[in-house]
């Protein structure tokens, strides 16, 4: 009883600060909450609770970033995601746990890498092709995983796109392949959320908007070059580790 206390504790904090992220760089609740909440509670427990609370979380950045929103290039990113999104989650379902590891580990660390890589890189890419590939990464990453970021993060670099344009219009991306992705694994296998005490559950979503509000105060107040790269660290912590524990289930 003591260890679940403190799992839901973990959680919740986990979830007050990846909101904030999300507030302020436009993605990054899934990126970072799902390595740290699939070493807490396991694989499939742990991307499905991922899953879950990422559809709340663009609610409160979209209904203040609507004006923004490119919604053609949207609908290019976002129609391939859907496309993918259920044979992803056939996978998913059935992958054994080591394998989650180290597909939510290998998706954050090669997402991030290739992002760094192509930030240094003048090229500018972007049409049709391109966004349908990141869609369908997206979808696949935030199924498997529930990383999507790193595929718009390399798209953002590649196409050269309006930062504060990228936010607003991801929003209503992470909203729909989280409610989709959520909704497929749940029809396929009849659910495996973490049976959390019911305060978890309302402090996760009290977590999500005093997040919000905590962000937006670092937005006026802190660099956010330098959030993005405590960001960057954040992420590739959780992804070694999980990665790492997926390696071990998978030798063990």
């Amino acid at each position: 009883m003591a260890e679940l206390m403190w799992v839901s504790l973990a959680i919740v904090a986990l979830v007050f600060a990846t909101s904030g992220i999300q507030r302020v760089t436009g993605s990054g609740f899934g990126l970072i909450l799902s390595p740290f909440v699939v070493l807490l509670i396991g694989a499939h427990e742990g991307v499905m609770l991922a899953n879950f609370l990422s559809i709340f979380a663009p609610i409160f950045v979209m209904w203040r970033t609507w004006r923004l929103i490119e919604w053609r290039r949207l609908m290019w990113i976002l129609l391939p995601a859907l496309a993918v999104m259920p044979p992803a989650a056939w996978v998913s379902v059935h992958a054994p746990e080591g394998v989650l590891y180290v597909a939510v580990g290998s998706l954050v660390i090669f997402g991030i890498a290739v992002s760094l890589v192509i930030h240094r890189v003048r090229l500018t890419l972007d049409g049709p092709l391109v966004r349908t590939a990141t869609g369908a990464a997206v979808g696949a990453g935030t199924v498997l995983a529930a990383v999507g970021a790193p595929a718009t993060a390399i798209y953002t670099v590649l196409a050269r796109w309006s930062i504060p344009v990228m936010i607003a219009t991801v929003q209503p991306l992470w909203l729909v392949v989280s409610v989709v992705s959520f909704g497929t694994k749940w029809a396929i296998d009849d659910g495996q959320l973490p049976e959390l005490p019911w305060w978890a559950w309302l402090g996760s979503v009290i977590a999500i908007v005093a997040g919000m509000y905590a962000g937006e105060w670092v937005q006026r107040h802190m660099n956010e070059s330098r959030l993005r790269q405590a960001v960057t660290v954040i992420a590739l912590l959780g992804g070694i580790l999980a990665l790492v524990m997926g390696i071990r289930a998978l030798v063990g």
